[in-house]
Parts: C-alpha cells; structure tokens; sequence
C-alpha cells in the first residue's frame, strides 16, 4: 500500500467529532490549572498577612507587658499597645488596614465563649497572670472569586506572662535587730546599728523589727544616676552590699548571699528537696556553677517558691552557699547587668539558720531469754551537729504490724520496756555519747527475732523524731538473715505518677538457703512507726515477694517497685517487712526503713539555709571585683505573684493557652 493510501486510510478511521473532545478537555484542565495558581496566589497573601497581623500582636502585647513592668497603670499598658498596633498596621501588605482592637469591654470572643481569655479574638485583655492581644482583618479573594470564594478572615493572637527572673541572691533585711527604737529621720548608712534595708535610706533606722510604724517603704524614684547612685534617698533604699563582701549575716556564719534556689526544705537534716538537674548530694564546687546559671539564663525558671507564712514553711527554706562559692554569682551578675538594671531578690531576716540535730545508731543485735530480767541489753552513741545545743528523749516503739512481737503482744514488761540511761541525754559533738540500754523484763515470749523501733526525739527548737530498727532475739535462735538495700534506701518516681524502683537484698546467715523453709520469705510495705500509709500511693510489687536467703555470694536480689500513684511531689518515708520462718521452726523478722521520693530527692550534705520571708526588687548600684551593691525600690513582699514584683520581672511570649 503507498504512502498516501495509508494516510487516507488512517484519517478514515477516526470518530467525527474527536478534535472538538481532546480541545474540550485541555480548555479545562487549562481552567483547573489557572483557579490552582490563583488560589495559591492567594493563599499565599493570607499567609503574608497572618505573618504581619502576628508580628503586630506580638509587638503589642510585648510592649504593654513591659510599661507594666515599668511600674504604669493597666490603662498606660492598653494605650501603649494601641500605638504599637498603629504603627505596626501603617503598611499593610495587601493594602488593607486593619481596624483597631476594640475598647476595654467590648472584646470580641469565639462564639459561645465570652469572657474566656483564650477564646478571644479581638481585643486587648491585661490581668496579673500577663496580656493577651488579638487582632484581625479581612482579606478578599483576587483569583478564588474565580471559584466563588469571596474572602477570608484572617487572626493573630499573642500572649505575654511575667516571668519572675528572681536571682539565687538572699538579701539582708535587717542589720543589728531587733533595734532600740532610738533612730531619728533623716538617717546616715550605718550598719553597726539597726537597719532596715527595705524602707527608704532617709527612714531606714527609725523604729525596731517589729515596728516600722515611722518608717516609708521605698519605691522606683528618680531615675538612675550612674555618678550618683545614692541620689533619691527619699525614695529609694540605702545602698547596701547585696552579694560578696559585706554581706554577711548578723549571726557571722560564713555566707554572703548567693543561694541556691533548687535545693530547698530543711524541715531536718534528711529532708532536703532537689530540682531542675541538681543531684543529692551535690558537692559545694558543683552546686555554684549549677545556682550561678539561673543569672546567666535570665532567672529561675522554677518550680516557684510558695507564699511566705510565719512560721516559715519548709518549702520557703533555701539551702545556702558557702562564702568562697559566692565569686561564681558575682562574675555573674556583672556579665549579664548593668549598674542602674533592676533585679528580683529574695530577702531573709538577716540570720541564716543550721538545722540543730543529732545523730543516733542503733545497738547491734539484742538477746533477751523468753522469761527473765536482762540487767545490760546492749549501748550506742548519740551525737551532735555544732548547731545542736538541746536534749534527745529516748523510748521504745514496738512493731504494730507483727502480733508475736513482745513489746507489741505485752511479753516484754513495765511501764518503760526497756530503760535508757542517761535519758533524755545531751549529745556530745564529735564521738558522741554513750546511752545504756538496760533493764528488760520479759514474761513468755515466744521464741524468735523481732524488730523494735529506737525513737529519738528532741523539742527544741523544734520537734525532730528519729527511728532506728533494733533487731531483738528472744531465746535461742542460731538460723537468720541480714536485709538490706545495697544501693541506698531512697529512690526516686522521676515524675508524676511515675514509679521508684528500689533493689534489696537477702542473704541467710547460716545453713544456705535452707535455713529458711521453701515457703521463702515473705515481702511486704508498710507505713513509718507511728503513721499511716501515704493518702494516694499507687501499687506495690516485688519481683519475688516470697524469695529465699541466699546464704553464698551476693545474696538474693529482690526488686521493688513502688509506683507514686496520685501522691504529690514530696518525700514519703515507708517500711520494707521481711518475715520468715527458719529451718528450726522459728519466726525472724526484720524491717528497713526506706524514702520514696516523687520528682525530688534528699540528701544530707548540708544543713544550713535561709528562711525566706519575702521578696524585693532592687537596683543595682555599683559592682567591684568582689561586691554587687544596689537598694531596695520595693517593700518586702510575701506574695510572689505580687504584681509590685513586675519592676524586677521580664516580660515573655508565651504559648497561648
């Protein structure tokens, strides 16, 4: 066939009408294609006017934020976020001003939801917690009208808080208190006499402590003087050493004002609360690089201290740094402030405080007979912390949760079971002081190894209670075993509702693992001696609540996990029992005490604090080598939500809701 045929025969083939088709389709895919563009086109306008509407809002809640913080009124706040919103709508980038936020009353909300600050969409609303703006405008369609749209409304919101900045700095509140109410206005700066650094410097040595009746509490004043600094004394504070030298308190112990604000909680010696990444047991080395950060990143980030009560609340106890600590806070604040900067502080009374305790050992095992009088039951040592000037009263607790036991079931006789002598007794710093325990009157006991309770307890300057176990063997019983937690007795649910882990250990004494028939051991937790079950404490268990004693090697390693269930953060002593019957047929038990911590450890590696009784703003005045000096421009406040504290506070973006 020829070229021509073939081509004629080809035309001939075609459908009428199948041109028309194919330029049909490619006119609306053409059309599709072109509404795409268009309304990406668009889109991209909503985008650029989000970004701008957002860059308005913040500015403006920025800007509100901090002439609060300049200590102006919440209408100077409004009105200054309405210029900044002004300003910032005077080029819009689609050629359409937005209108500006409604008056104080008239917000807009989402619908449904008035009066919700997170549901608003248009307005201004300022409140102690911070300021919340949000704006709005109405952009139209330019291609999308294509497709029927017509516009879209477009929102930006923007949150501010005040975030406390509070600084690891205690300062002084008093000198040379409680003062003779002798001082006459106007006063000179001396620190041998009554001071009180939180009134004006003009008033600051008029009154006592306890009266400041005559005395005017400070305020911001004129603006800073770099040549100047004490040039308000009307207004301001005396100019006092806040931080190195010159800082230290009136009772001489070595400290000059630099705290470290994540180690809080000196209820007793053992009851000390970490926070943030600070480990227990810090050393002093470590601590003040870990406190002198909270300067370098713009303040303490929390958790927040709680309102000041008196008497103090534990939770307002801050643990101090030793004096050759504190250059690490100075270089620190004279890299991130400037002379005439304000700043948050806490205050003290211008005492720092030790906790006063004492130490105790338990005696080692005691044998008393089934029947019969023990004339010398066993000793141990009581001993003190220099701090530590009272008595310790002695007596014995029995285990409310073993029935058998003779101080619980009566066997172990008298008034006082067991006598201690000398009691109350006065510890002895150093080696400590010896205490005899004596006369032990026991009438058909059942033969066994029990566990009683050794209280210490001491009232002055306030009630601190101790136990110890004391392990007791009535009778002749040659087959026990030792009970221990080898990495420590306190462990930690890192979180809320999160769960501790403990590890603990059985190992027979004699006869192997039968010293002990092969019903095992059997695990239980209990309360403290004396208490109840924390209110909320999730569930218990053992890996193997029924173990035998290794008597070879390591021992049997027993895991417990203990979950925090609903319990708050907080420290939560309890009791690990372990009760066997051994291979002679009698009953051993013994008990170990242990600390379920939720969220924050303990430690015992330093006892000396700062009772907070408020907080402050101040201006800092001038810095040396060694010394950060500044005066009060507020009261002492106890409230740290106190919105006088703004001065010293930072205003910060946050998440809307």
């Amino acid at each position: 066939m020829s070229r021509a045929a073939r081509a004629a025969d080809g035309r001939a083939g075609r459908r009428p009408g199948e041109h028309g088709q194919v330029l049909v389709i490619f006119v609306l895919a053409l059309v599709a294609l072109m509404a795409a563009a268009g309304l990406a086109i668009d889109i991209g306008r909503f985008y650029s006017e989000r970004r701008f509407l957002q860059n308005a809002a913040d500015a403006a809640a920025l800007a509100a934020a901090n002439t609060l913080i300049a200590g102006k009124t919440s209408d100077a706040a409004r009105t200054e976020a309405l210029a900044v919103i002004a300003r910032n709508f005077q080029i819009p980038p689609n050629g359409i001003t937005p209108s500006l936020p409604p008056p104080s009353g008239s917000e807009v909300y989402q619908a449904g939801q008035a009066g919700s600050p997170s549901a608003l969409i248009d307005g201004i609303l300022i409140d102690s917690s911070g300021v919340r703006v949000a704006v709005r405008n109405t952009v139209p369609y330019t291609f999308g009208r294509a497709a029927g749209f017509t516009s879209q409304q477009i929102y930006a919101r923007a949150r501010v808080s005040f975030r406390g900045n509070l600084l690891p700095i205690a300062v002084r509140n008093f000198v040379k208190a409680p003062g003779s109410n002798t001082g006459t206005a106007p006063c000179t700066d001396n620190q041998t006499k009554f001071m009180d650094f939180f009134s004006t410097a003009n008033t600051a040595c008029v009154g006592t402590d306890t009266n400041a009746t005559n005395r005017v509490q400070p305020n911001a004043g004129a603006a800073f003087s770099s040549a100047n600094p004490d040039n308000d004394r009307t207004n301001h504070g005396p100019v006092i050493e806040i931080l190195g030298q010159g800082a230290q308190p009136g009772n001489g112990a070595d400290f000059r004002g630099f705290v470290a604000l994540d180690v809080r909680n000196y209820l007793n010696s053992t009851s000390q609360l970490y926070y943030n990444d600070v480990p227990s047991g810090v050393t002093s080395s470590v601590l003040k690089d870990l406190a002198a950060r909270w300067i370098y990143t713009g303040g303490y980030p929390g958790p927040a201290l709680v309102p000041v009560t008196s008497p103090p609340d534990s939770r307002d106890q801050i643990g101090l740094l030793f004096g050759n600590s504190t250059g690490a806070a100075v270089t620190a604040v004279t890299d991130r402030f400037q002379v005439g900067d304000t700043i948050l502080v806490l205050v003290y009374s211008g005492l720092t405080q030790s906790i006063p305790d004492f130490t105790m050992n338990s005696p080692s095992a005691m044998t008393l007979p089934t029947t019969g009088t023990t004339n010398n039951v066993g000793n141990f040592k009581i001993g003190r912390n220099q701090s530590f000037s009272g008595q310790v009263a002695l007596s014995t607790v029995g285990d409310a949760g073993d029935p058998q036991n003779p101080l619980t079931n009566g066997t172990l006789t008298g008034a006082t079971p067991l006598t201690y002598s000398p009691n109350p007794v006065t510890p002895a710093q150093g080696q400590g002081t010896s205490v005899g325990i004596t006369n032990a009157v026991t009438v058909g006991a059942t033969t066994g190894i029990y566990t009683l309770w050794l209280k210490g307890q001491a009232g002055s300057p306030y009630l601190t209670t101790k136990y110890f176990p004391m392990a007791v063997q009535v009778g002749s019983v040659q087959k026990d075993f030792t009970f221990t937690a080898p990495n420590g007795s306190e462990a930690l649910a890192p979180t809320l509702g999160s769960s501790a882990t403990f590890t603990l250990n059985l190992k027979a004494a004699t006869n192997g693992n039968n010293a002990f028939n092969t019903a095992g051991i059997n695990l239980s937790v209990e309360a403290y001696p004396e208490g109840t079950m924390p209110a909320g404490i999730g569930s218990v268990s053992f890996s193997n609540a029924t173990p035998l004693a290794g008597q070879t090697g390591q021992g049997t390693t027993v895991t417990l996990t203990i979950g925090a269930g609903s319990l708050p953060e907080g420290q939560y002593p309890l009791v690990v029992r372990a009760t066997g019957v051994n291979a002679d047929g009698y009953k051993v038990t013994h008990l170990l005490p242990i600390t379920l911590s939720v969220v924050t450890g303990s430690s015992n590696s330093n006892t000396s604090y700062v009772d907070v009784t408020g907080y402050g703003v101040m201006r800092l005045a001038s810095f040396t080598s060694n010394t950060i000096y500044a005066y009060a421009i507020s009261p002492v406040i106890t409230d740290p939500n106190d919105s006088r504290l703004r001065l010293g506070q930072v205003a910060r973006l946050v998440a809307w809701n």
